[in-house]
C-alpha cells in the first residue's frame, strides 16, 4: 500500500471553495468525456447519517478510462475493460471517496479522505491519521502556480501565474503569493491510500496511480478552479445542483453507447434515482458513513 498526503494551499476561503469544488468537478467531467470514454453519473443524491444526523451529498460514478492507461498496463488488462467506480460521501468540509475496479475485484482499491481548513499548510495531521499511517505517509505540498501540467492541457487563460480575476481581483499568483493572502486562504488536505495486489507490478501501478490519477488530476483541477473563479464565484447551491443535472445529460450524450458495450464487467443500473428531499437518503448510504 502506498500512502500520500497532498497539501494544496489556495487563495480562497473554505466557504468559497464549497461552490468552487462542485463547479470544478462538474465542468472537469464535461471536458474529460468523449465518445466511449469519460464519466457516467449513476447517482447524485442527498444522504443523512442516521447515527450522527450529519447531512451531505452522495455520488456514484463510473469512469471509463480506455486509452488513458499506459501501454505497459495493457499487457495485464485490455484498455476496453478498464472501468473505475467512484463512490463519494461529501459532508463538507470533510469528503471521503472510494474507488474500485470490477476487473480486479478486491485486489484494487483507492481510498481518499479530504478536509478543508482555513490555514496555510499549518496542520500536520489534519485527518487524525493513526501512528501506523503517519509512519508510512509521504507528504507532498503542491503549489498550483509552480506545477507543470501536460502540454495538451495547458491554456494561458488557466495559468495561475497569468490569471487575474475581474470579480475578486485575485491573482496572478507570483512567487511567494501566499504572503499576499495571509489570513484569507485555505489548504486542501487529501490523504490517498492506494492498494493494488497485482504481482509483480504492484509498486509500479501504485506509483502510477498516485501520480496520474491523483496528483496530476489535483494539480490540473485546482489550477482551473482558481482560474474559473469568475464563473462560479456568485453561484448559489441551487445553481450548482442545476449545473450538475445539466452535466449528467451532457455526459450521457458525449459518452454515447460505446462505453456500456466496452465495459461489460461494470454494467449495472444507470436509472436516475427518484428525486429526494433534502435530508433523505437510502439506507445503503447511511451505513457507508461509518468512516466519519
Amino acid at each position: 500500500m502506498l500512502i500520500y498526503e497532498y497539501r494544496i494551499p489556495m487563495p480562497l476561503t473554505v466557504e468559497e471553495y464549497r461552490i468552487a469544488q462542485l463547479y470544478m468537478v462538474a465542468r472537469f467531467s464535461r471536458e474529460r468525456t468523449s465518445k466511449g470514454e469519460g464519466i457516467e453519473v449513476v447517482k447524485n443524491e442527498p444522504f443523512e447519517d442516521s447515527e450522527t444526523g450529519r447531512k451531505g451529498q452522495f455520488t456514484h460514478k463510473k469512469i471509463y478510462i480506455g486509452s488513458h492507461i499506459p501501454s505497459w498496463m495493457t499487457a495485464i488488462i485490455p484498455s476496453s475493460l478498464v472501468t473505475i467506480e467512484e463512490k463519494a460521501w461529501n459532508c463538507y468540509p470533510h469528503v471521503k471517496n472510494e474507488y474500485s475496479c470490477p476487473f480486479f475485484g478486491d485486489r484494487f482499491s483507492i481510498i481518499t479522505e479530504t478536509v478543508y481548513i482555513n490555514d496555510n499548510c499549518a496542520s500536520d495531521n489534519a485527518l487524525n491519521l493513526s501512528a501506523e499511517n503517519l509512519s508510512q505517509r509521504n507528504v507532498d505540498v503542491v503549489d498550483i502556480s509552480k506545477e507543470n501540467i501536460e502540454p495538451k492541457y495547458y491554456k494561458p487563460a488557466e495559468d495561475p501565474k497569468l490569471f487575474t480575476s475581474e470579480i475578486t481581483k485575485r491573482g496572478p499568483l507570483k512567487e511567494g503569493w501566499q504572503k499576499d493572502y495571509e489570513g484569507k486562504m485555505m489548504t486542501i488536505y487529501k490523504v490517498a491510500w492506494v492498494n493494488v495486489k497485482v504481482w509483480p507490478l504492484q509498486s509500479k501501478i501504485e506509483h502510477w496511480i498516485q501520480k496520474s490519477m491523483v496528483r496530476d488530476v489535483l494539480i490540473l483541477g485546482h489550477r482551473q478552479a482558481f482560474c474559473w473563479i469568475d464563473e462560479w464565484f456568485n453561484l448559489k447551491m441551487e445553481d450548482i445542483r442545476k449545473y450538475e443535472d445539466e452535466t449528467k445529460e451532457i455526459l450521457d450524450k458525449l459518452r454515447g453507447p460505446i462505453a456500456e458495450s466496452s465495459a461489460p464487467s461494470s454494467r449495472g443500473s444507470t436509472e436516475r434515482p427518484e428525486e429526494k428531499k433534502e435530508g433523505e437518503a437510502s439506507s445503503e448510504n447511511q451505513k457507508k458513513w461509518g468512516w466519519w
